[in-house]
């Protein structure tokens, strides 16, 4: 234990470092990116307009948070991103600057299905509403002035607590767009939902999509409204319905300040710093609590009942019907040839898209087939192991078939196949990483959350390689512990 805590100090001291020349980049119109290698989120307007450029070195990111990092470290010269997105503290905190603010600017504005007009038309009325008695204005100069960065508490419209949810997919997770706090969404967004959700007399149901499926949840009619700074395109309009844009963004161009003179902490106090802000401030340990708990949970029964059905299968395999060795054989040939995030957005999006299935189910069941083909194999392996010879013997001592299957054959196959059971355990546990896809909130994903509120990479994937670790030692004593032990005559 004592060499892996040395192992994580000795990465975030690397971390710590950053190299590459300290020349400030200059920027007067959007024709200086040429030749810069430039970074923006994947499929934001900035990843549409800056794709069709020859003359840039384009880098995509899943988050603000990468994003950054990536600023940070050198890995691009530039981010694109909107003005409001890294406010002055996060500006300040993480040596950046904005060298480039344009005069263009992209309306925003919340998305729906095209057979969701009343919720377009409802939210439209709200913001006119919001716009003549003086209440858009006190919003917007709370949320876009970083004035909320200054205050104590967050302005906070209660939820209705009754009614048929709002299902809002929230495609950010970062201030003042839309941003989670001890389990609570805020925001100008989250704002103006919530107005919404009064009008309506309907609480709000909000859950973080990654960006690349926040568009599916609307059109698969797994959520009602978008949100998250979603720009109004022709392209979006042919498909989606969108209320009336609330306010025009202007994108920002983002470079590091050479100037800005920051202080060089020592390892100690950088690492108790860096504890302090990604996992006691706002309380969020419980993200990873949370998270924790998800991974767990969701890592527990697809073993469970991917164990039962790779029985199935095994059995099947071994009957005399014709139709079910091909069966399986058909079964095995597909799980290994698709990749598990594929299955589970087709489960998720498309089998289980309205059928009120919890998504932390549809991940369940979509790991579970894929545990249910190496289970099953596992069984063949092991049991086939075991020389016939055992099961004579034990019937010419008396014994039925069950018992001597139970006393003979069973306690030295799960000897055999235990390590690869282990492996079998290890690598699904390791897969649930992706349900953030289906928007869950996993081990993964809370390390995600902690990120785009800290900006910070190092402390919160530390945290979560650590408990990662700490899971797979303990499934391998776990296994250990449950090993037959072979008797010695």
């Amino acid at each position: 234990m004592k060499k892996l805590l040395l192992f994580f100090l000795l990465i975030l001291s690397l971390l710590s470092c950053s190299g590459g020349s300290e020349q400030g980049i200059v920027l007067q119109s959007e024709a200086d990116l040429s030749g810069l290698r430039v970074g923006t989120v994947s499929g934001s307007i900035y990843d549409l307009q800056l794709s069709s450029r020859k003359d840039i070195t384009l880098q995509l990111f899943n988050s603000e948070s990468d994003l950054l990092q990536a600023l940070k470290n050198r890995k691009i010269d530039v981010a694109v991103h909107d003005e409001v997105v890294f406010n002055a503290v996060v500006r300040k905190e993480n040596g950046i600057k904005i060298a480039l603010l344009e005069e263009q600017a992209f309306p925003t504005a919340f998305m729906m299905r095209k057979d969701n007009s009343e919720l377009a038309q409802t939210l439209t009325a709200i913001q006119e509403r919001m716009e003549a008695d003086g209440s858009m204005q006190r919003l917007k100069d709370y949320w876009l002035t970083d004035r909320y960065t200054q205050e104590s508490a967050y302005s906070h419209i209660p939820a209705e607590p009754s009614g048929k949810p709002i299902r809002v997919a929230a495609a950010t997770d970062s201030s003042p767009i839309s941003f989670l706090i001890d389990g609570e969404w805020y925001g100008i967004e989250i704002d103006l939902l919530r107005e919404l959700g009064r009008e309506l007399h309907r609480p709000l149901e909000i859950k973080r999509y990654d960006s690349g499926s926040c568009i599916m949840a609307v059109s698969s009619g797994l959520a009602d409204v978008l949100c998250g700074c979603i720009f109004v395109t022709p392209e979006r309009e042919e498909q989606f319905l969108f209320s009336k844009p609330y306010h025009s963004y202007h994108p920002a161009y983002f470079v590091l300040d050479t100037e800005a003179g920051m202080e060089r902490e020592s390892l100690i106090t950088g690492i108790k710093n860096g504890v302090r802000k990604n996992i006691l401030v706002e309380n969020r340990w419980k993200f990873i609590t949370d998270g924790l708990w998800e991974t767990l949970k969701i890592s527990f029964l697809a073993i469970l009942l991917g164990s039962l059905l790779g029985v199935g299968l095994y059995a099947m395999a071994h009957s005399r019907r014709g139709w079910m060795h091909a069966f399986v054989k058909l079964y095995n040939g597909f799980i290994a040839g698709i990749p598990e995030l594929v299955l589970l957005l087709i489960l998720f999006y498309v089998v289980f898209a309205r059928s009120g299935v919890p998504s932390d189910m549809v991940a369940v069941m979509a790991f579970a087939l894929f545990f249910a083909s190496g289970a099953s194999d596992i069984y063949e392996t092991s049991l086939g192991a075991i020389p016939h010879g055992q099961t004579e013997a034990g019937l010419a001592l008396g014994f039925t078939r069950v018992q001597t299957f139970f006393h003979i054959v069973l306690p030295q196959a799960i000897r055999r196949g235990l390590p690869l059971y282990r492996g079998q355990c290890v690598s699904l546990l390791k897969g649930t990483s992706i349900v953030g896809y289906i928007a869950i909130q996993d081990l993964t994903r809370a390390g995600d959350i902690i990120r785009s509120r800290t900006f910070d990479a190092v402390i919160p994937l530390l945290v979560v390689t650590l408990i990662y670790f700490l899971l797979v030692w303990l499934i391998g004593l776990l296994l250990k512990l449950a090993t037959p032990k072979k008797k010695v005559l």
